[in-house]
């Protein structure tokens, strides 16, 4: 299995290498399964594992194993929204634009800036949010459980703050919760099996992406 972050807890080890659950891309779910799947908006942000250990700090890893935990000083503040010991969440950074939708070209900005200095001064010119979607580990692994359950974690953290937020899953029917994005300026859906665990590192179909069809 590849993965990048591991670390070991008072309680105990997280028993294994962590790295984000993918999701392949498809088509809307139809009539007869649509109801096995929840909907989440589609960020088409930076993804990150955040790992809080439980001493006050902070770590984030990208999708492809690298500490960027310099590059967002914002999300330092995360910890202290936590009552568990230890934790690792699952999200995707986004930069919003002046409309407050995400913006693919503000977060390149952001994602480019590497000295101090460069990030210090893009927290007021290019804020960034972190959305949280996913729980890994709190106080134990949580991976096992499923998707409905975690969910349920998640949303009893109550995590709120400037600069993260839980998004809102959709139930069936599929086609409404597509419509909605495509409202909303967003790029489309990510259909969520509602009874899988998380596969850290794998790419299966209790994830499937759908993205909003381009104009002709």
């Amino acid at each position: 299995m590849s993965g990048h972050l591991s670390s070991a807890a008072t309680s105990g080890a997280v028993p294994v290498l962590l790295s984000p659950m993918l999701a392949v891309i498809g088509p809307l779910p139809g009539p007869d399964t649509e109801a096995e799947y929840a909907y989440e908006t589609l960020w088409n942000g930076a993804r990150v594992l955040a790992h809080l250990p439980g001493d006050g700090s902070v770590r984030l890893w990208s999708a492809t194993g690298l500490d960027v935990t310099a590059q967002y000083p914002e999300l330092q503040a995360l910890p202290g929204m936590l009552p568990a010991p230890e934790a690792v969440l699952d999200g995707e950074i986004i930069a919003p634009g002046d409309d407050g939708r995400p913006s693919v070209e503000r977060l390149q900005q952001r994602m480019s800036l590497h000295h101090p200095d460069a990030v210090t001064h893009a927290l007021k010119d290019l804020p960034i949010q972190l959305m949280v979607f996913d729980i890994l580990f709190l106080g134990e692994p949580v991976v096992q459980l499923p998707y409905t359950s975690r969910r349920d974690l998640l949303d009893d953290l109550a995590l709120t703050g400037p600069r993260l937020a839980i998004p809102a899953a959709w139930p069936a029917p599929a086609a409404q919760a597509l419509e909605q994005t495509r409202a909303e300026g967003f790029d489309g859906v990510v259909a969520k099996r509602l009874f899988s665990p998380y596969l850290p590192g794998r790419r299966t179909r209790d994830w499937i992406k759908i993205k909003h069809l381009a104009p002709h």
